[in-house]
């Protein structure tokens, strides 16, 4: 039986020793190696309104590329809800914090409501039914890292293979990965224009991990030609995955992804080499995550919050 190290770290770490990105990212992987993603299922609506918040709607959308679905966040669903639609899709993690807000904003407007998670007996589900909610897997992770939550999501739509992405990263990018990432105080991050619903995720991970710390962007192959590059820096590191020259002036770390990988390969990759500059850097999330949740242990999410999520 195939041992699952990173898996082991998840179930057994502490608030002391919170895993970094990498770890979390191959733990995913282990996941879904050792259970298959659920299956999903939105072809029952033609003209779904898609809601969820930051990197749950950017998940989201790579799941309804190619559709008819109309995407909102929790700042512009209550206009949205009074368009066109057919049905409104939820899609939250936690199924806390503002899905339960949304849930009811939805049922109140008298339309089909589902909701997409991974946390049993939510609140949001409390309000849309156990019928209607799709309960998916997830590991034991620091909080906000949403890493198997999110690749679990995609794979379910992507039908990649878990162990092949693994074994990539494990003997193709790891060799990869250079030692003096605390060299650099930004990054820019260059992806194939085919991944750019991905982007949102990159930049997000790169907030909640360094905050203003770490100066990044995250652009498309088309997306860089519009004046990204004009000032140059030589303490920034460009990760370029395109696998094609660009304009770039200063350090450069070229990663190709293979033309077969689709969204769970190169978000895997891309987690997994942030999780090294986490790793090089001084522990800036770690410093102050404990903090954060008690500050925000009164807020508008309550209790809602802890700094491990079970």
């Amino acid at each position: 039986m195939t041992e699952f190290s990173n898996l082991k770290i998840l179930k057994t770490f502490e608030e002391n020793s919170l895993p970094d990105l990498d770890v979390v990212t191959l733990g995913a992987l282990e996941l879904f190696q050792e259970n298959k993603p659920e299956s999903l299922d939105f072809s029952k609506h033609s003209k779904p309104l898609v809601v969820g918040s930051g990197n749950a709607i950017s998940t989201a959308k790579i799941l309804f590329e190619n559709t008819n679905a109309i995407f909102a966040n929790e700042s512009d669903y209550k206009d949205k809800l009074s368009l066109d639609i057919d049905s409104v899709y939820i899609f939250s993690a936690s199924g806390g914090k503002h899905a339960p807000i949304l849930a009811k904003a939805s049922k109140n407007k008298n339309l089909e409501t589902y909701l997409i998670t991974c946390t049993p007996n939510s609140q949001a589900e409390e309000i849309v039914g156990k019928q209607n909610t799709t309960i998916t897997q997830k590991n034991r992770e620091p909080y906000t890292y949403n890493t198997s939550t999110y690749l679990g999501w995609i794979l379910a739509k992507t039908q990649e293979n878990p162990k092949e992405i693994q074994d990539f990263i494990e003997n193709k990018i790891k060799p990869q990965i250079p030692h003096n990432f605390i060299h650099y105080s930004g990054y820019l991050l260059v992806t194939p224009d085919k991944f750019v619903n991905l982007n949102p995720l990159f930049e997000v991970k790169f907030i909640e991990l360094f905050g203003r710390k770490l100066a990044r962007d995250v652009k498309s192959t088309e997306e860089l030609k519009h004046a990204i590059t004009v000032v140059s820096s030589s303490t920034e590191l460009c990760i370029n995955f395109t696998g094609k020259k660009i304009d770039f002036v200063g350090d450069e770390l070229k990663i190709e992804i293979p033309e077969n990988f689709g969204h769970a390969a190169m978000m895997a990759i891309t987690y997994y080499i942030i999780g090294f500059i986490q790793k090089q850097n001084q522990p800036y999330f770690k410093e102050h995550i404990k903090d954060y949740i008690k500050r925000n242990a009164k807020g508008d999410f309550g209790k809602a919050i802890s700094t491990i999520v079970e």
